[in-house]
Parts: structure tokens; C-alpha cells; sequence
């Protein structure tokens, strides 16, 4: 498990942020796709958490993303399904919190407080400090994909809850606006990672996000010393970027 957080039972109701009112830039070119696996998944923003309406479904590509970025290769997830990039492409982004990411258009938007705390946790517990998933979760390419769908799961679903605990009962793969086939060793991953969200207290690091207009938005653990801090009823510190 990553070290750089800052764990404790807290409550849904102080699982608050407050999101950067000024954005900094950066410029990133984009590597490719590193550890990965093709599996199925799909995505209809019109369907409820629950629902068990039709989702069309594509052989996607389910991975980590590399970036150089300041000459240092830098690893990322994708928060937008049906966006694309481009490899050796340089792209400018904005640097946000996670909370503001995936931008709108496309579908299915901002994920705001309860999803972005869901990714945080999700984050704490199965990625390193370089933001790729621990090498205990399985092997390279079955563990992102796994990650990799539930950050989908995540940021795609119409949860229709503000409250974390009921947010987490109602992720699930086979209903919902967000669905994937996940098979093999993936889909054991998964199971184990959405089945330890939440386990001992809700944990937090610090997440950010890439935000483009017209580039496919991303989101990453923050290494180093920005784990952030709970406080008890005003929510976490807004901040500017480096």
C-alpha cells in the first residue's frame, strides 16, 4: 500500500474539498499507452446507477498513460472514455482538482466531491508514488486494466448520492451507466480493489487532475510530501499548483 497518505475513519460529511479557483498549465507530450490490456467496456451517461438498460460495448484499451513531462516520464489514468490522444503529441492542460475532472463535453462530466474521495481512496490503496499500480496487486498489464476500469467505474457512473458509502454499494461493473466484461486475472484484480475501498476508514492522498477542451482528461497521485490533511467539519485546503 502507498505510504504518502493520511488515513483514519472520518465520517462522509468531512470527505469535503475545496476545489483550486486558479488553474496553472502544464505541457505534456504524450508517450503512450504503458502497462495494458484490451477489455471490454461500455458507457451510457443516460442509464442509472442501477439500471440494467443496454450498453453498447468496445474492445478498449484499458491502461496506464506516459507522458514526458519536463524531460521525466510521468504516468496518469484516463478519466474520459471516449477522447482520444495522440502518441509524440505535445498537449497543454490544466491542472485542477480532481473533483473538476473529466471536463463536459463529452459525458459524463466534473466528478465532484463524492467520486473524486472514492478515487482518492482507490488511489491510497493500490497506486506507488510514480502513480502506477502497486506491484502486489497482481501482474503489470492485468493490474492497470483492472485500475483502469475502475477509475471508469468511478468517474462514469450516475451514482445519485452525495454520501460515499452509499456511493460505493452502488459500483458495479454489469449495471449502471458504466459497464465492462472484464475477464482473467483483471477481473479478479478488480474485485479485489473495489473491495477494499473503504475498509478501515476512508484514506486520501493528494490527486490532480488534466483538463483539456480537446484532449482526453487525466488524473494522477501526487508524490512526495502533498498528502493532504483532514480537518474536522471545513473540508481540505484549497490550493495553487506548482
Amino acid at each position: 500500500m502507498n505510504r504518502n497518505l493520511i488515513s483514519g475513519a472520518v465520517s462522509a460529511s468531512v470527505l469535503c474539498l475545496t476545489m483550486a479557483s486558479n488553474a496553472e498549465m502544464i505541457n505534456a507530450t504524450y508517450l503512450g499507452a504503458g502497462a495494458s490490456q484490451f477489455q471490454q467496456a461500455g458507457f451510457n451517461n443516460t442509464l442509472a446507477w442501477d439500471s440494467t438498460g443496454s450498453v453498447n460495448m468496445y474492445n478498449l484499451r484499458m491502461s496506464e498513460h506516459m507522458w514526458s513531462v519536463g524531460g521525466k516520464t510521468t504516468y496518469t489514468w484516463c478519466v474520459q472514455m471516449f477522447q482520444g490522444l495522440t502518441g509524440g503529441t505535445n498537449y497543454e492542460f490544466d491542472l485542477v482538482e480532481a473533483e473538476m475532472v473529466p471536463q463536459a463535453p463529452p459525458a459524463p462530466g466534473p466528478m465532484g466531491t463524492t467520486k473524486a474521495n472514492l478515487m482518492r481512496d482507490a488511489m491510497a490503496r493500490w497506486l506507488d508514488a510514480d502513480s502506477r499500480v502497486i506491484a502486489s496487486a497482481g501482474s503489470a498489464n492485468a493490474a492497470a486494466a483492472a485500475f483502469s476500469a475502475l477509475v471508469w467505474e468511478i468517474s462514469h457512473e450516475n451514482i445519485g448520492t452525495t454520501d460515499i458509502d452509499t456511493a460505493l454499494m452502488r459500483l458495479s461493473l454489469s449495471t449502471g451507466a458504466f459497464r465492462s466484461n472484464l475477464t482473467g486475472e483483471a477481473a479478479t484484480i478488480y474485485g479485489k480493489m473495489v473491495g477494499s475501498l473503504g475498509k478501515g476508514g476512508w484514506l486520501m492522498v493528494d490527486a490532480e487532475g488534466w483538463q483539456s477542451s480537446s484532449a482526453q482528461d487525466q488524473i494522477r497521485l501526487v508524490p512526495g510530501p502533498g498528502a493532504l490533511a483532514l480537518l474536522a467539519v471545513a473540508g481540505l485546503r484549497g490550493r495553487r499548483r506548482r
